[in-house]
């Protein structure tokens, strides 16, 4: 019986002995969870926070102070003591936190932030694991661009204009004087080329700022006319020299109005006729009319393009729809020629080679919500097969004929790359059901960006984006984000 006592005394001993080594071992491993996921958590947050910081950099390479930008950004995102931290990289005195790399000869700027943070361990102390060291590194490349900004400087964007004056003069800033090319256009009534795309690396920033109006030159929204000179400017940089990022920008607060043709089959310079925008859906900048007109005839090579002769008004009914007749409206005395309209657009203001100088008033190919423009937007022939000067007809060609530029654009083959574009809508039109379908002019913007999400969008095409501004306020914001998209094509 002793010696039986003894073999159990002695087996109770070596079952502590494994209940204490399965203990330790057991601690050691959920230790290992408990850190590595603590440690996992640190590791996500630190890399959002160079990430951000390199991205915020580079945005601020031309402007500002880029270092200064990424310490901000970092700090904000990866604060003192994230998560039981008990040290991280000092951005301001680490000399290893900020990396700044130029090739003059492609114009690519590198910029690399390099962090760490130490976090103290709990259970993996058992194991002699006091800290765990995390180390992350973002990365942002700033290719060469060639960019074209067009901008819409028509009477509707009225007391806002200075704060869109001062956004697209930060948007200028932005971009680098020694290697970008940008040029400006502007449209109203008209269009015209405030500065000029450089042939040569790099672009007078001050001088393009200064062609920013300090105040509204007021006007229509031409904005085909202003698409096209926008597009034609990109074209001039010559081939074999192009940027690898091809760029349009345009920026508008309306809807496309207006049509530029050889009106009448007179005259050297293009002419344009516009409607006014309808129904009324009561906006409170009254920019929409129950009782809109067509006017005419206005040259298009400036931006004001003179004073319109005197136009004509077909009425709504009651409830703001489009009433049966005004499709085939009739127009008053004094037309004479221009009452009917050319059967394709002009454009005289042209610059590069090759570009095309007239376009058709109605597509067949593109599509509207799926339905091609030839239906969706239709254009009304009288008994000679001549498409008559109506509401319905000339506010259709303006829609038409801006997506028909558009395309042109990004399908444009004569360059070393193809053309991206981006659009900004700002205020109280871009979402308003508008014109004969009607439809809002967001929806037109975001098929000449060829937005992801437009109904209407070509995977065969580069994808730009659509960014709408409810006020001016928010287009720095705007411009913000299409300096992002450009930053992110430049990885």
């Amino acid at each position: 019986m002793k010696r039986l006592r003894t073999v159990a005394s002695r087996e109770d001993g070596v079952a502590l002995i494994y209940l204490a080594v399965t203990l330790t071992a057991l601690l050691l491993f959920s230790g290992l969870a408990v850190d590595s996921g603590r440690g996992y958590v640190v590791k996500a947050q630190l890399t959002k926070a160079v990430d951000g910081a390199a991205l915020a950099a580079a945005r601020n390479l031309n402007s500002g102070s880029p270092r200064a930008e990424a310490e901000r950004i970092f700090k904000q995102n990866f604060p003192l003591g994230f998560m039981g931290t008990s040290s991280i990289t000092d951005p301001t005195s680490d000399p290893n936190f900020f990396k700044l790399t130029t090739d003059p000869t492609s114009g690519t700027n590198v910029v690399t932030i390099t962090a760490s943070a130490v976090l103290p361990t709990s259970f993996m102390k058992l194991a002699n694991f006091n800290t765990l060291t995390v180390n992350a590194m973002g990365e942002a490349t700033r290719r060469m661009v060639d960019l074209s900004l067009v901008v819409d400087v028509s009477s509707s964007i009225g007391s806002q204009w200075g704060t869109v004056r001062d956004a697209t003069r930060s948007f200028i800033d932005s971009f680098d004087a020694a290697h970008d090319r940008l040029s400006l256009t502007l449209f109203s009534t008209g269009s015209q080329v405030m500065y000029s795309m450089p042939s040569s690396r790099g672009f007078d920033k001050a001088g393009m700022e200064a062609a920013v109006p300090s105040s509204l030159p007021n006007g229509s929204t031409l904005m085909a006319e202003g698409l096209y000179r926008g597009w034609d400017q990109l074209r001039t940089v010559p081939t074999g020299s192009q940027s690898g990022l091809r760029i349009i920008v345009l920026f508008t607060d309306g809807a496309s109005n207006g049509v530029p043709a050889r009106w009448g089959n007179t005259g050297t310079v293009a002419t344009a006729i516009r409607t006014a925008d309808f129904p009324n859906r009561f906006d409170p900048d009254a920019q929409t009319h129950d009782d809109p007109s067509v006017s005419g005839v206005t040259v298009t090579n400036t931006i004001n393009g003179g004073t319109p002769t005197p136009g004509y008004s077909v009425a709504f009914n009651a409830a703001g729809l489009v009433p049966a007749n005004m499709q085939n409206a009739g127009l008053t005395a004094g037309w004479g020629l221009w009452s009917h309209m050319p059967s394709q657009s002009w454009h005289t203001q042209r610059v590069s080679s090759g570009i095309p100088a007239n376009f058709p008033l109605v597509s067949n190919t593109l599509t509207v919500n799926g339905v091609v423009q030839t239906t969706a937007r239709s254009l009304i022939a009288d008994g000679t097969g001549q498409y008559t000067t109506t509401l319905w007809n000339v506010n259709n060609a303006a829609r038409n004929l801006l997506e028909i530029i558009g395309d042109a654009a990004r399908t444009d083959a004569g360059g070393d790359y193809p053309v991206r574009i981006y659009t900004i809508g700002m205020g109280n039109l871009a979402p308003l059901l508008l014109g004969t379908i009607p439809e809002t002019p967001a929806s037109i913007l975001q098929r000449i960006a060829n937005d992801p999400a437009s109904q209407d969008h070509n995977p065969n095409q580069l994808d730009g984006a659509y960014f709408y501004a409810p006020t001016a306020a928010d287009v720095s914001k705007a411009y913000e984000g299409i300096q992002n998209h450009i930053l992110r094509l430049s990885k």
